[in-house]
């Protein structure tokens, strides 16, 4: 379940831009910041800035590296890591996959009402029919499947209401940083059951960095997200949305899990 916690932080916080390859020179030395006129960024504008950026976006891919904690019965805290790449075409086609530190691995397509997933080394494969449109698939089978959808909030906001969530308790502009070869705005969220921070860019609006603290879960775990390779424009390859069977995958069924 932590998995899915881990977004639900994010409920209505987040609804190419792709950019030359910077030399690690670059990347380790930030250009000079204009003078400053004295007046402090307002945080809640700067993350609603970052959800209708993306809300705007009709294609959209990225690459997350992800490190989360586990707390341990002794107390100890474990971190596990994650690679996690993901590809979306609005209106209703996804895909997605998900490298982990074990070796495992999850391959996801959703095509036109039809989600597909593969899970390997097991080579074990399901499918499922769901209504409607991306949005409301990813809030299937997160709520009803329980199936881990990386950063279900970017995919499944409703574009109708990028409001913040009514459940937020303080939101701070920290300052400005630099984050992996970009200046970011810093900002800090603060919800019952998590403190949240985000680091969005300051040339295009995506969030560059997420890190997330569950207060309310014993021994407080952690998880950071580091985003990279933002794009708003795909390769034109038809393929890219398409299931592929691997050979000898057994079919299980996916049921629901959660009987609404």
């Amino acid at each position: 379940m932590k998995k899915y916690l881990i977004l639900s932080a994010l409920v209505a916080l987040l609804v190419g831009c792709g950019a030359p390859a910077q030399t690690e020179h670059e990347m380790w030395t930030p250009p000079a910041l204009p003078d400053d006129d004295g007046e402090l960024p307002d945080g809640r504008e700067i993350v609603q800035r970052m959800m209708d950026f993306m809300e705007g976006n009709q294609e959209l891919a990225v690459e997350a590296r992800v490190t989360y904690e586990s707390v341990q019965e002794s107390g100890q805290k474990l971190q596990f890591d994650m690679l996690q790449r993901i590809a979306m075409r609005k209106p209703d086609q996804l895909h997605w996959v998900t490298l982990r530190d074990d070796a495992t691995q999850d391959l996801a397509w959703y095509d036109k009402g039809r989600f597909r997933v593969v899970r390997q080394p097991a080579n074990m494969w399901g499918e499922i029919r769901l209504p409607g449109e991306i949005p409301e698939a990813v809030q299937e089978l997160v709520g009803n499947y329980l199936i881990v959808v990386p950063f279900p909030d970017i995919l499944s906001v409703d574009p109708n209401d990028r409001r913040l969530s009514d459940e937020i308790t303080s939101i701070w502009y920290v300052g400005e940083a630099w984050v992996d070869g970009r200046w970011t705005d810093h900002v800090a969220i603060r919800k019952p059951g998590a403190d949240i921070q985000m680091w969005v860019q300051q040339d295009e609006p995506f969030p560059a960095k997420m890190a997330i603290v569950y207060t309310e879960d014993e021994g407080l775990p952690g998880y950071t997200a580091r985003f990279s390779k933002w794009s708003n424009t795909l390769p034109a390859d038809p393929s890219l949305f398409e299931f592929t069977l691997p050979e000898g995958a057994e079919k299980i069924d996916v049921v629901p899990v959660i009987d609404r």
